[in-house]
């Protein structure tokens, strides 16, 4: 049952990262496409479109980090609900059960 609640949980975070990605995606476009002539007929005005030009940088960065970590959220779910081993991370997932409870020091 846990089980089943966390794929739900899991696959909602998901769908919002996409959905999220998606949006900033659209808007950077949108205010990409709307800036540009203002960029030509304001060019002297350079920090303001410095600024602006940042802003859309960021915009296009997070909507590929949200959509690459969505995409990665689902590939784990796959993997995990057909049978396969979830990625393993290195020295967070200990490689033997048995030495979980030890301390190598």
């Amino acid at each position: 049952m846990f089980e089943i609640i966390q794929a739900v949980f899991t696959a909602g975070a998901a769908l919002a990262l996409l959905v999220f990605a998606g949006i900033t995606l659209g808007g950077s476009a949108v205010a990409l496409a709307v800036s540009t002539p203002l960029f030509v007929i304001f060019s002297p005005i350079l920090v303001p479109a410095t600024i602006a030009t940042t802003l859309l940088a960021t915009g296009f960065t997070a909507s590929g980090s949200l959509g690459a970590m969505a995409m990665t959220i689902f590939m784990w779910l796959y993997k995990r609900y057909t049978g396969k081993d979830p990625p393993k991370i290195p020295g967070l997932t200990p490689s033997n059960p048995a030495a979980a409870g030890k301390k190598d020091y």
